[in-house]
């Protein structure tokens, strides 16, 4: 949807409406059509466009300093100030009004687009344009055209009364909507609605609901609701129809699309709201220097400066009169307030802008690594303020269904009668087999091929063709067929054929039902506003079967059932058909009815192991209604109910409730909505880069849980803890006696004792692995005020949480409450029930997949799939992150070098005001000498190599504790300023003292001349430091390191040639006096050598001592470079470690429909004929190669000295986790993992058991635990390495042990040293630890370490002995 802009001020919207048609003369109270999304206009661009630039504070500040600037009190000239400014502002505003045109000509066009307007004097349609269509108004709108206003669709020309539309530009969705008139004028033709003079829509006023609609049309005295599918929205496209008729209800700016234009939440970074606390300690800094040096000037100008004769102290202006200290210091403060204005930065915000705009266009979207060619949709970083963020995630919610799954939905299988079909096995079933060292046998029937189709992977042979007619009871069976064939607002589309026919359904799930419906033999191929047809195959033959749909009760989040009142019109018999979840079709089952009672017994258990196979269940049901009740009571409550203007949804709830009851229990259904490729690998990558996962679902616990196991969310390592209220006696007798305030109280101290004992729980076993399963009720309760704290603080300390049967508010609310702790949230999902939770997190992902695009629209950034938010988090977050602070630090650092060095001078002048530098040279310091460095250290820097992050994910954890931008990192940036200050100060104030010459003719150095060797210096070191900090260099530093330098001396010869009224000082001053003397080139060498010596040797001891993770990481990537490691890899020798997650297998037969690979993607053309073939595009090299990586750890990372020859590095191929595997290693004891906290609150005497035994691997030795962690002391980074091929979606893989003794963890943040020694002696500090891909058996203490750390603990002290 467009950018769109509120315009003039926000008034309070009517409630109501009333909207004559085609009356002749219009309302001229309600908006015209007319529409402006531009922001300015000629006479107010100028004031509206620079309140937009100074809103930064910054703009403010040095608006100040250049107004001063103009006073007698500046030590500069004043254009030297008021240059860059104009520049800044300027280019800003240029860009605003550039932007704000192409939108005023996109407004003029839309504007004088045409349309057939009704005129009613005429009697006739004529042209006029878009913006003199006004309220009430008749309409025509042919295909391909886009509706002008707001309309009430009145007819078309389909016998049907229908239409099909596009709503692309509303919610991103392509999939066309099928619109539908009113039964009382969708016969009409265009003609005659020129006697359409006495109808009247009565409706609410203009709001933003885009999916809801409350009017009432009265026609001819008769009252009739208008349905929201009789809406046309301004926006949309007519599709698939030649023409419709509509009459205007909202018009302008009160249409719906622009009363959803309201701008989305600011977010802003973690990065940004520091850098704004370190601007403002430099504002402090600035006026603590200002009033240092105003108030010692004020006292020197009083006491001393009558006795220095040389300054002429009885003549003299009152800025400098002893007489009046008090002006002589405001004077001074002014001065120093110009010259010590360098001390901020006035190119940072413009060079950050430019930094992340070149990250998100330039990395993020062009990223193949992140590029789905089934779909052809790359990824798209809808804003760049968040890209840092990226690097810092803490906590992920998600979505399940469509964000874990594919959404796309196949009938599996169901239960009629009491009795279950469906022979298939699913994902889930076959990775929690394997996880348990399990085999299934998935063999697929022969037979079952010919009735395969999308949306369809069933096959029973009890039920196939006719066989289902056979059964004992196939009037059930009849009746169940039935109900998914007509219980749906499925629309076909194309002929009216089985092979041919399509469904437009707003759901996969519903348009799985409705091809089950048709292979099972009750085809529905026909839909009209008040019919369905469906052509049954029963025992009794094909009959094509009309039924009258009376009544459509729909499906909410609330409800979670539809319903539909229908009429055999040749039995005259009403029927109300529901589906819905178990717990509310159950609730409203016929206690009268004999066969409920048992079917309700193996209904619900067929359900509960359909869950446990991760199955998507639906309950069938339906009663039949009272003819005389329905006529006479219920109908014309039910009219009355939906033609109310007031809180129409809950009374028609209301009265839906009295016909749904009394229902008979048919069976239910299952159906498989399968795992996006590379979801499990990226749930573990995502893992141990330190990120807690919280899955929001609405589905059932069982289901909930397995697909998590399936996912590797939840591990068998885990202590799980299920809070629930279902079970808990004392609440259901309280529900079960109707009092349900005190079932309230009871559920509410249940989840409160629920959440003490988990707590206490995870207080004796510190350091296991945690995980909680909650569900909505109880989640209900854990929100409550007084216990949101608690569940927070049990929920922070888990690895993983699932909320299952959570509504998109708890979502929203879930969410809020991770964020107030000060985490930052990743919130990714797919739909519309996702737009609170992604609004409300730091960063909101939106997957673009079956459900629309209202997630990718609400979002920061849009994906195609889950698995791509490993190369999103681990690669592009963690480069952004380390990149921007590191130009922001940079920034500060050279400022701040700079800045000190005029307050020192100006200190060795009594505060005066003098300053060493020439002005103009002074002005170009931020804008031109120093500019392009810190864009490409934002853009280019890189500490190692894509393939490495994603090999360590622990190196992530450093954006996580802020090791770049926390108090630490920023006091030694500006303490190293401060000390390369002093260096300068001495080496050059004594240097070129005055009684030194340079030269041979005995001239001293003079102030200019000292000058330019000072600022030479600046220049020099702040650029060397660059060079001390760059990881790895690419040609863009040589340009800007190498450039910048050469373009100051370029200025010094330039500037020094202009004639002397405009060079002033620098006249001829590089060319005939510096440059000649050698003393000039050797400080040049020497000073900012001196400024950088102690840095390179902290650097380099800390490097040796005390290596920071990525430090070591950049090793082991060198040494595999030298070896030729990773070009090996490049040239796919070598499987990549994330092959499955990157490039997934291509899907089963059975896996669904997916669109396939257009190799016409307008994103990628040039791709090989392979690719094409596949319907992926390969993108080369991924990630390092595993098995030479083993070997490499053998050897010393940092020098080529003698090999230390580790135990257990070479590559050990995993045995299968099974029956075989079992002899070779130690038995594993059982303990209870699962505490089902709930159920122990009615038995509190039941001890909780504490996990002690290690689980074996499949070497036969013990694993030790691992957990997410730093890379320095018990935190061990893991390496996602693995030797063997990825046979499922969950790798064969023993469960990981449990730690013998269970230990508290250490606090967040940077985690303390190993302790370890040898027979040698031992390090101080433990250099970081490594997780080799392949690790056996533990080794020698300590007790906290895995054994890959010991591994490489050794290769370090090898090494430094």
């Amino acid at each position: 949807m467009k950018k769109l802009f509120r315009q003039g001020s926000v008034n309070r919207e009517p409630e109501q409406r009333l909207v004559r048609i085609n009356a002749g003369e219009p309302d001229r109270s309600y908006a015209g059509n007319y529409t402006s999304t531009t922001k300015y206009n000629i006479w107010t661009f100028l004031p509206k466009a620079l309140f937009e630039q100074y809103r930064r504070v910054a703009n403010i500040y040095f608006t100040l300093v250049a107004a001063l600037s103009l006073t007698p009190f500046s030590p500069v000239r004043a254009w030297t100030t008021w240059t860059p400014l104009v520049i800044v502002l300027g280019v800003a505003m240029i860009k605003e009004a550039v932007e704000d045109y192409k939108r005023y000509k996109l407004d003029k066009e839309i504007n004088n687009r045409a349309v057939q307007v009704l005129n009613p004097a005429k009697g006739e349609y004529e042209t006029r344009t878009w913006k003199d269509v006004r309220v009430g108004d008749i309409l025509i709108v042919t295909k391909d055209q886009q509706f002008p206003a707001d309309l009430l669709f009145l007819t078309s020309e389909t016998e049907e009364g229908t239409c099909y539309i596009e709503t692309m530009n509303l919610d991103g969705e392509t999939n066309l909507k099928i619109k539908k008139a009113p039964d009382e004028t969708k016969d009409l033709a265009e003609q005659d609605f020129i006697q359409f003079r006495q109808a009247v829509i009565e409706c609410e006023g203009p709001n933003a609901r885009l999916y809801q609609f409350t009017g009432n049309l009265v026609l001819d005295g008769k009252t009739l609701p208008i349905n929201p599918a009789a809406i046309l929205l301004r926006g949309c496209n007519l599709r698939n129809t030649a023409k419709v008729v509509g009459a205007v209800i909202y018009a302008g700016h009160e249409t719906k699309i622009f009363k959803n234009a309201a701008p989305a939440p600011s977010k802003r970074s973690h990065v940004e709201r520091i850098v704004d606390k370190i601007i403002l300690f430099m504002f402090f800094l600035l006026f603590s220097f200002c009033i240092t040096g105003a108030t010692y000037f004020s006292v020197w100008t009083k006491d001393h400066s009558s006795k220095h004769w040389y300054l002429a102290p009885g003549d003299v202006s009152d800025q400098y009169n002893p007489a009046s200290p008090g002006f002589v210091g405001f004077a001074s403060f002014i001065t120093s307030f110009i010259l010590y204005g360098y001390l901020i930065p006035i190119s940072l915000y413009v060079s950050m802008e430019l930094v992340k705009i070149a990250q998100s266009m330039g990395y993020i979207n062009n990223d193949r690594d992140m590029y789905h060619a089934d779909t052809d949709t790359p990824a798209l970083a809808r804003t760049s303020n968040l890209n840092e963020e990226l690097g810092m995630v803490n906590t992920i919610l998600s979505d399940k269904t469509g964000t874990l799954t594919r959404n796309v939905m196949e009938f599996f299988k169901c239960s009629i009668g009491g009795v279950a079909y469906g022979a298939g096995v699913t994902e889930i079933e076959k990775a929690n087999a394997l996880r348990k060292g399990q085999t299934m046998d998935s063999r697929e029937n022969p037979e079952a091929t010919k009735y395969r189709e999308r949306y369809f992977n069933f096959y029973d042979e009890r039920l196939m063709g006719k066989a289902w007619c056979s059964a004992q009871d196939p009037e059930t069976y009849e009746m169940f067929f039935r109900l998914l064939a007509v219980c749906h607002t499925v629309v076909p589309d194309g002929p009216p054929e089985p092979e041919t026919i399509k469904y437009e359904a707003e759901s996969p799930d519903e348009a799985a039902l409705v091809v089950a419906a048709k292979v099972f033999g009750f085809f529905f191929y026909k839909r009209t506003n008040t019919t369905v047809s469906v052509r049954e195959r029963t025992g009794r033959g094909v009959e094509d079967v009309e039924y009258e749909v009376l009544n459509v009760l729909e499906f909410n989040s609330t409800r979670k059932r539809m319903s539909v009142v229908i009429k055999h019109k040749s039995q005259d018999k009403i029927i109300i058909f529901t589906k819905g979840a178990d717990t509310v079709i159950y609730e409203r089952l016929d206690p009268s009815y004999g066969p409920n009672e048992a079917m309700k017994e193996s209904t619900g258990r067929h359900m509960e192991e359909f869950g446990a196979a991760g199955l998507r269940t639906l309950c069938l049901s339906y009663a039949e209604v009272d003819r005389e009740w329905y006529n006479n009571v219920w109908q014309p409550e039910y009219v009355a109910a939906k033609t109310s203007l007031v809180g129409r949804d809950d009374k028609v709830a209301e009265v839906s409730e009295k016909i749904e009851r009394n229902l008979r229990l048919l069976g239910c259904t299952a159906i498989e909505d399968k795992l996006q490729e590379g979801v499990p690998e990226c749930i573990k990558q995502l893992a141990m880069a330190g990120i807690r996962i919280w899955v929001l679902t609405g589905d059932k616990m069982e289901t909930a849980i397995n697909i998590g196991y399936a996912c590797s969310l939840l591990r068998e390592d885990m202590m799980q803890f299920t809070i629930t209220v279902y079970g808990v006696e004392e609440v259901e007798k309280a529900e079960a006696r109707g009092d349900k305030q005190e079932a309230e109280r009871l559920a509410h101290a249940a989840v409160a004792r629920s959440l003490e004992m988990t707590k206490k729980t995870m207080d004796e076993n510190a350091g296991t692995p945690f995980a909680v399963v909650i569900d909505g009720k109880a989640l209900s309760y854990a929100l409550a005020k007084d216990l949101a704290p608690l569940f927070l603080e049990v929920g922070i300390r888990c690895k993983a949480v699932v909320c299952c049967r959570v509504s998109p508010l708890q979502k929203a609310q879930v969410t809020k409450l991770v964020r107030s702790k000060g985490d930052t949230t990743l919130a990714i999902g797919d739909g519309a029930n996702d737009v609170g939770m992604i609004q409300s997190a730091h960063i909101g992902v939106g997957i673009s997949g079956q459900e629309g695009m209202q997630a990718v629209m609400s979002s920061d950034f849009a994906i195609a799939q889950f698995r791509f938010l490993v190369p999103l988090l681990l690669v592009h977050g963690r480069y952004s992150y380390k990149r921007i602070t590191r130009m922001v630090l940079f920034f500060f650092y050279k400022n701040m070098l700079f800045g000190v060095t005029i307050f020192v001078f100006n200190a060795f002048n009594a505060f005066s005001g003098q300053f060493i530098y020439n002005d103009f040279y002074m002005t170009l310091f931020n804008v031109v000498f120093t500019a392009l460095t810190p864009v490409v250290i934002g853009i280019f820097d890189r500490d190692v190599d894509k393939a490495m992050a994603l090999k360590y994910p622990g190196l992530y954890m450093q954006g996580q504790r802020n090791e770049y931008f926390n108090f630490r990192a920023i006091a030694l940036w500006l303490l190293s300023s401060l000390y390369q200050t002093a260096i300068i100060m001495v080496f050059i104030l004594w240097g070129c003292r005055s009684t030194v010459s340079d030269r041979a003719d005995g001239n001293p150095y003079t102030m200019w001349q000292t000058g330019v060797l000072m600022f030479s210096c600046v220049v020099i070191t702040v650029h060397f430091q660059v060079i001390q900090i760059t990881d790895q260099w690419t040609w863009a530093h040589h340009v800007s390191i190498w450039l910048s330098m050469a373009v100051w001396w370029f200025y010094l010869l330039a500037y020094g040639a202009f004639p002397l009224s405009l060079s002033s000082d620098l006249w001829y001053l590089f060319v005939g006096i510096s440059a000649p003397t050698a003393q000039y080139w050797l400080f040049l060498v020497l000073v900012p050598t001196a400024c950088q010596l102690p840095d390179f040797f902290l650097r380099m001891a800390r490097k040796q001592l005390a290596p920071f993770d990525h430090t070591v990481v950049q090793e082991i990537q060198e040494k595999l470079k030298r070896e030729g490691g990773l070009a090996a890899e490049e040239m796919g020798q070598q499987p990549s470690l994330l092959a499955n997650i990157f490039t997934p297998a291509k899907a089963a037969r059975n896996r669904g429909y997916v669109p396939p690979y257009d190799p016409r993607s307008k994103f990628y053309g040039l791709v090989s004929s392979g690719a094409r073939q596949t319907g992926r595009i390969e993108t080369g090299a991924r990630n390092p190669v595993l098995t030479q990586l083993d070997n490499e750890l053998t050897d010393n990372p940092y020098r080529n000295r003698k090999k230390s020859t580790l135990p257990m590095i070479n590559p050990t191929p995993r045995s299968m986790g099974g029956p075989a595997a079992a002899p070779a290693a130690a038995v594993l004891p059982a303990p209870p993992y699962v505490v089902p906290v709930a159920e122990s609150l009615q038995s509190p005497s039941a001890p909780a058991a504490s996990p002690t035994a290690a689980s074996p691997n499949a070497n036969g030795g013990q694993a030790a635990s691992s957990q997410p962690g730093g890379l320095t002391g018990t935190d061990t980074m893991q390496s996602s390495g693995s030797d063997a091929p990825a046979h499922s979606s969950v790798p064969i893989v023993p469960p990981i042990g449990i730690r013998p003794s269970l230990q508290a963890l250490p606090p967040r943040g940077r985690l303390p040293p190993l302790a370890h020694g040898s027979s040698g002696g031992s390090l101080a500090q433990a250099p970081g630890a490594i997780a080799s891909p392949v690790s056996t058996g533990p080794l020698g203490p300590p007790d906290s370490a895995g054994p890959t750390e010991r591994e490489i603990l050794a290769t370090y002290e090898s090494a430094l002995k």
